[in-house]
């Protein structure tokens, strides 16, 4: 045991990966790299761990998937082309599937959630694919979702969100193949979203980013990477040495990060993972050859303080017709203010996709069933039963209390209403040893110009109930 110990925990230098089929992927606090002999553990790219194992995985062309499960010790790992599973848990690896390796939906974009794995598109015997597949552990088996009337574009290389609350699957973008003159091929993007609703198994056309992307083709000089498995936050993300962007696919909004680490961007060029434990990203400059640089940095310092919100629902227009709309609203302004009064639970209710962000799971879901709850209160001993079944009594009041302060902390500065709690907090009437809690009936007033955020609030509103 001591000489197992003593192997696992020998530093190393970083791992060369010449010529060696592998698979990286977040595990703990940090990352693993796994060959078909070993297994390398970083958490700050420059000190590695090494060890051997005997899983006799065939590691060609593997590829992790994203999990935006709550569990995040289980990491699944797909073949290219589709077909054959493996699930790294317990820091042990176990083929969980019936099939065999397709060779038939390379790039595909695939993520993962409550033990399926989602997968869409791709590209294999000559032939590119639009349909949504759908693999289940508990069935070993890859199905075929059923969408009625499927009109989204065949193509690979997509980027790909699946909203855990509503059961849709949002994906697009990509490219495919066509053939001109004397059967040439031509490569031609894909710019649509579409929104495939699990529920019913309908699709919805869902908007064009064509002309944000041309607009960024046109100011860099460089090939950039649409990545399917790179999140931040549960959202697909692009970057390149000019920038980050990632794509909230569902609100139709693009966020673009106008001050990130352009040196360490230029100076890694790949991202090769992301550790949603801990925000950190693991980065690589020439990881594939005799002299490998890795690089751990938070998503904070690699973001930046500053980002833009983009609607590619909206035309994109040359910028000085922005001044000139700016001034005519700023004339207008007195004409069109109307006030209005809104409750604080709309205003959280609205504002869910940007709490849901910035809590952890546990919080949101307290969250989520205070909301559900409104106007009754909720008893404290119902919420604490969403930690996990082996913490003592004393432990889920400290850890409730403290979801509760970082909630409320959250909550408050999303809707800009810093000024006291959301909670009402007391004893229950009928045990005056237990306490209650449920969100204040308190109304805000609220300007708007033109009405023209309504339609968007009366929408988003009802996801909670959803």
């Amino acid at each position: 045991m001591f000489l197992i110990f003593y192997l696992f925990s020998l530093i190393v230098g970083p791992p060369n990966l010449v010529n060696k089929d592998n698979v990286i992927f977040p595990y703990s606090r940090g990352f693993n790299i796994m060959t078909e002999d070993s297994i390398f553990y970083t958490e700050d790219g420059d000190k590695f761990t090494s060890r051997p194992h005997q899983f006799g995985l065939d590691l060609y062309r593997m590829r992790s998937v994203n999990s935006i499960s709550p569990n995040d010790s289980i990491q699944y790992f797909v073949s290219a082309g589709i077909g054959i599973i493996y699930k790294f848990a317990n820091d042990t690896l176990t083929r969980i599937d019936n099939s065999y390796r397709w060779q038939s939906r390379y790039g595909a974009a695939t993520t993962a959630f409550d033990q399926k794995i989602y997968s869409s598109g791709g590209y294999g015997e000559h032939s590119y694919h639009n349909n949504i597949i759908v693999f289940e552990e508990e069935f070993r088996e890859w199905s075929l979702a059923p969408i009625v009337g499927n009109t989204s574009h065949r193509s690979t290389h997509r980027i790909i969100y699946y909203d855990t609350i509503t059961n849709e699957l949002y994906t697009g973008l990509g490219d495919y193949t066509t053939f001109i003159n004397q059967g040439i091929e031509k490569r031609e993007s894909d710019y649509e979203i579409y929104k495939f609703d699990l529920n019913d198994n309908s699709i919805e056309s869902w908007g064009s980013v064509e002309a944000f992307v041309k607009g960024i083709e046109r100011t860099t000089e460089e090939d950039f990477g649409l990545y399917d498995k790179f999140y931040f936050f549960d959202l697909p993300m692009m970057h390149s040495t000019k920038g980050i962007w990632t794509f909230d696919l569902k609100n139709k909004i693009i966020y673009e990060y106008t001050q990130p680490d352009f040196l360490r961007l230029s100076q890694y060029r790949g991202i090769l993972a992301f550790n949603k434990k801990t925000n950190n990203f693991l980065m690589a400059s020439n990881h594939t050859t005799d002299f490998p640089r890795y690089n751990v940095v938070n998503q904070s310092d690699l973001f930046g303080p500053y980002y833009r919100e983009i609607s590619y629902a909206d035309p994109f227009l040359p910028k000085w017709t922005y001044l000139v709309f700016g001034v005519v609203a700023l004339l207008l302004i007195p004409l069109f203010r109307k006030s209005t009064q809104i409750s604080l639970i709309e205003l959280i209710k609205t504002n869910e996709r940007r709490i849901q962000q910035r809590l952890s799971t546990e919080d949101f879901f307290i969250l989520k069933t205070i909301v559900d709850a409104f106007p009754n209160t909720v008893e404290y001993p119902e919420l604490q039963n969403s930690y996990e079944k082996d913490l003592s009594y004393e432990s889920r009041i400290k850890k409730l209390r403290a979801s509760i302060k970082e909630i409320d902390t959250v909550v408050q500065e999303t809707i800009r209403r810093r000024r006291s709690s959301i909670f009402e907090i007391e004893k229950g009437l009928e045990d005056k040893r237990v306490k209650v809690i449920r969100i204040k009936d308190d109304s805000f007033k609220q300007v708007d110009f033109f009405e023209r955020i309504k339609p968007r609030q009366s929408k988003e509103a009802t996801s909670f109930a959803k």
